[in-house]
């Protein structure tokens, strides 16, 4: 007795639609026991019954077909980790979103003070961030633990340069810094000369990747004359991790409507986070960064 069972009988018994049924076969995920040469009929074994429930039922947990495989070896303890991962970070960035649609600009106390033109030399780092989630958080913690790394060993290159030292060091997107539109990663900037020679780009580069095995770019630039604006709360404390990760997001709201009030024109759009001491990642928290605008004077 011929015990397989058609395409048909195969799809009520499992879930699976025909066109799931025919993508399957095409990836390797689940295909058919044999297929009539002539009439192109699938027919699929009783023993594969198991199999083309677990992959239907893992389609709808949004496991991604590439992640399929073999559903009988499929990976559960490691697939639930990713899952409450996921939800966590999905359950963060929501309450992160509430609390930005609920808070007003006006909360936020803007303080101001003229700057003169500033030379400065910076090293900007790739951050290559990946879309997965497990991916986002290993190269989070891999630059959490490098990039201060990265700042002492440009300290240190500098001062190698005889740049005179300042107590006073800043990181920015790159644009924001005038680094270049469309630059992508983190810099890392302190004042210093804008006319460095090839030489002395090569050292700073050079000592970088000789200590953290990072690849960095050195850059140059000039912040002109201008106001710089910080934001306090009107009711300082302690952060929360939400308040926290939303507090440049209110900053930002907060200096929008801050220029546009007072008729001042942004020299950047994003902030710098700018610390008045020997490194951004000191322990000290006098030292601690301060999310700085920069407007036209």
């Amino acid at each position: 007795m011929n015990d397989d069972l058609t395409a048909g009988e195969f799809q009520v018994m499992t879930g699976l639609s025909a066109k799931a049924l025919r993508l399957y076969a095409e990836r390797g995920i689940l295909t058919p026991a044999s297929v009539d040469p002539r009439s192109g009929y699938r027919q699929y074994a009783r023993s594969q019954v198991r199999h083309g429930i677990m992959a239907d039922l893992l389609r709808r947990a949004q496991v991604p077909l590439s992640e399929l495989g073999e559903a009988a070896d499929f990976p559960f303890a490691q697939w639930r980790d990713k899952v409450m991962m996921r939800r966590s970070f999905e359950d963060f960035f929501l309450a992160v979103a509430e609390h930005i649609a609920e808070c007003d600009p006006a909360d936020l106390t803007a303080h101001r003070q003229a700057a003169p033109s500033l030379e400065w030399v910076g090293v900007i780092l790739d951050l290559d961030i990946p879309d997965d989630v497990e991916g986002t958080i290993g190269r989070m913690s891999e630059m959490a633990a490098v990039t201060p790394e990265i700042d002492q060993a440009f300290g240190a290159a500098l001062a190698d340069l005889a740049v005179p030292p300042a107590d006073l060091c800043w990181s920015a997107a790159p644009q924001s810094a005038g680094a270049g539109a469309g630059a992508a990663g983190m810099l890392l900037a302190r004042p210093g000369p804008v006319g460095l020679d090839e030489a002395s780009r090569d050292l700073i580069e050079e000592r970088v990747r000789a200590r953290t095995g990072e690849s960095v770019r050195v850059v140059t630039g000039t912040l002109p004359p201008r106001l710089e604006i910080t934001f306090t709360a009107t009711a300082a404390g302690d952060l929360s991790p939400v308040e926290e990760a939303a507090a440049g997001y209110r900053h930002l709201l907060a200096f929008g409507e801050y220029t546009t009030r007072h008729g001042l024109t942004a020299l950047s759009p994003m902030p710098r986070e700018v610390s008045h001491g020997p490194s951004l990642f000191s322990d000290d928290p006098a030292h601690r960064p301060v999310s700085v605008f920069d407007a036209r004077a």
